[in-house]
């Protein structure tokens, strides 16, 4: 079910403060702990062989076919340790364009905001809902039509796609097959920000002028700062096309306010080598056999010079390639808040303190997040010893040897005791810690 409101989670700092987050769209260049194929197979075995090294491979397959999936990974020396079936009917194997879209809400908590996926394939439509009952996470559905191989975003409240954005959604009212932008759709502009936190949608008339108006046809966010885009020769028809939206991409801004660094990718005979997938440190390109091959990934290898970049063949289409086939399932453990910081305002000070006593002591429900960066000493729990470990680093010193910080009775054996110790830090704590240089200490 849908819920009104997603885009700001509240919760009491028990200050009688309210704290607002806006949701963020996950990026795929972010964590993955996996990534979402269905079988029968749309990629091949030495790929899915090559991704289970890293991360897990969730299989979406009907109950009278997991055998045979089972049989054909394992065949083919795929670490079946890294392999989870999630049995469900597919009717195709495009999971990037129906499998789900990930967010981080208020809370830092991860979940899946679904969309209505914009093929007849009712059994497609109901995957992202699979995926989350299969991994226990929330699951939320925003009313608009879209695919996800027409989406890329930058994590940062930044998206792009194709005019089918907004022409697929009939609130749109528009039929705009050429304009670089398109004019805005408030309808479905609202909802990116209420439910993806995007704030800077950049919709685009496909350049390459395909039946299937995809924006990973021909170009693909890199990083928080770089981006991909196609080239073709003068002589190819799309020529001007795609140098007018590559034109408009370069004078477009990154979250952090600076002009995008535009890479080029050569497609002479429109090889699909934007069709790739990002996953953690290795990227896995498309390759077509064709001299081209390698000036492609040595692209690749000059835009993202961290990352192992690995060339694969397959059935691709300048239509339908890796990507379109495989969809990151990201890291549900990761977090970008530093430990301490519960209250996720990118500082730890004696509000963190405060929240995590409210925490303890009932008054405040914390989420999976604030529990996983508030559980200094890593026992699974929030408790007294926490508060004193997140005192001690604000502080610098030991509680209990520097009697001058606080006169109250902070002996730390009942509620009474730590909400006066609360009260008094309030009143001798320092400045809060700087972020860019400080951790908190790991109990190990």
């Amino acid at each position: 079910q849908a819920e009104d409101g997603i885009r700001d989670v509240e919760r009491s700092r028990g200050l009688g403060d309210v704290y607002k987050r806006q949701i963020r769209n996950i990026a795929e260049y972010e964590p993955m702990q996996g990534v979402l194929i269905r079988y029968p197979f749309g990629i091949s075995t030495s790929l899915i062989r090559e991704m289970a090294e890293d991360v897990v491979i969730y299989c979406l397959v009907s109950s009278n076919q997991q055998s045979s999936a089972y049989n054909s990974m394992n065949n083919a020396d795929v670490d079946m340790n890294n392999v989870e079936f999630i049995i469900g009917s597919t009717d195709s194997y495009w999971t990037r364009d129906y499998g789900p879209w990930w967010v981080v809400d208020g809370n830092g908590d991860i979940g899946i905001v679904d969309f209505t996926y914009n093929r007849p394939r009712p059994n497609d439509n109901a995957a992202p809902y699979k995926v989350s009952q299969h991994l226990d996470v929330p699951y939320f559905s925003a009313d608009v039509v879209s695919t996800g191989g027409n989406y890329m975003t930058d994590g940062n409240g930044i998206a792009a796609a194709t005019q089918i954005a907004y022409t697929e959604n009939s609130q749109c009212g528009t039929n705009d097959q050429s304009s670089v932008p398109l004019s805005p759709c408030a309808y479905v502009d609202n909802i990116m920000y209420d439910y993806y936190g995007i704030d800077t949608y950049h919709v685009v008339a496909d350049p390459n002028d395909e039946y299937i108006d995809h924006i990973d046809c021909w170009g693909k966010y890199l990083s928080p700062s770089r981006m991909l885009i196609r080239e073709v020769p003068i002589s190819h028809p799309q020529y001007n096309e795609i140098e007018e939206v590559a034109t408009y991409f370069e004078n477009t801004l990154t979250a952090s306010g600076t002009e995008w660094e535009v890479f080029r990718v050569y497609t002479p005979n429109d090889q699909p080598y934007t069709n790739s997938l990002i996953l953690n440190n290795k990227v896995f390109v498309p390759i077509m056999n064709s001299q081209w091959d390698d000036d492609a990934l040595e692209v690749y290898q000059a835009a993202m010079p961290d990352h192992e970049i690995l060339g694969f063949t397959g059935s691709w289409q300048s239509t339908d390639a890796l990507h379109c086939r495989v969809k990151g399932i990201p890291d549900l453990t990761y977090t970008s808040y530093v430990d301490g910081d519960v209250n996720m305002d990118d500082s730890i000070d004696v509000l963190d303190v405060v929240l995590l006593v409210n925490f303890v002591l009932g008054a405040v429900e914390a989420s999976s997040t604030q529990i996983q960066i508030g559980d200094s000493n890593d026992d699974g729990i929030l408790n007294i010893l926490d508060v004193i470990m997140m005192r001690d680093f604000i502080v610098g010193t030991n509680i209990f040897s520097d009697v001058q910080v606080c006169q109250a009775d902070v002996n730390f054996d009942g509620f009474e005791n730590l909400e006066a110790a609360v009260t008094c830090l309030l009143y001798t704590s320092p400045s809060p810690r700087d972020l860019s240089t400080s951790r908190m200490p790991s109990s190990a």
